[in-house]
């Protein structure tokens, strides 16, 4: 079987467990399941949206690790599924690199260290990302579990070793 075909049979297989979860839930969507060749990107789309992205896309990272642990029964088996609806990731991942910025600004006019709120692992390194070039500031990922939050810290345009990720 050529990659391709199983790329393929495996986006049907996410799409279709997507479908009867939802269902199970009683959620009205539609699902599009399409590929970029690494990995099956599914997007619910219906009245019931924001139901299943929930607050801060936590239901929509609950629905995408059971997708991928029914898919796939051994983690790294094979592409990841990423979860969306309506296109909320690409909007979260926007309004986390606003933030990281305006966190930056505030920083270094404050000349102090300034934390975010508590976020997923997910969300801390898209904060880490957006701000990995900027030589104004540090981050580091700071407290346990669900506290663990994104701290910027002014670097008076001295960079002491790269950002930490998570």
């Amino acid at each position: 079987m050529s990659t391709n075909t199983g790329l393929a049979e495996q986006r049907e297989e996410a799409a279709r467990v997507l479908r009867e979860i939802l269902e199970r839930m009683g959620m009205e969507a539609e699902v599009s399941a399409f590929d970029d060749g690494e990995r099956v990107i599914l997007d619910a789309h219906g009245p019931e949206s924001g139901i299943i992205i929930g607050k801060k896309g936590a239901t929509l990272d609950a629905l995408q690790y059971l997708v991928n642990r029914i898919v796939f029964k051994k983690p790294g088996t094979g592409p990841s599924v990423v979860v969306d609806a309506e296109g909320y990731r690409g909007r979260r991942e926007d309004s986390l690199s606003d933030l990281a910025k305006k966190l930056a600004e505030k920083a270094v006019r404050s000349g102090r260290p300034v934390a975010a709120e508590p976020m997923s692992p997910h969300d801390r390194r898209i904060v880490h990302n957006a701000l990995a070039d900027d030589e104004s500031v540090r981050t580091e990922s700071e407290g346990e579990g669900p506290a663990r939050r994104v701290v910027v810290f002014p670097t008076n345009g001295k960079r002491s070793g790269a950002p930490a990720l998570d």
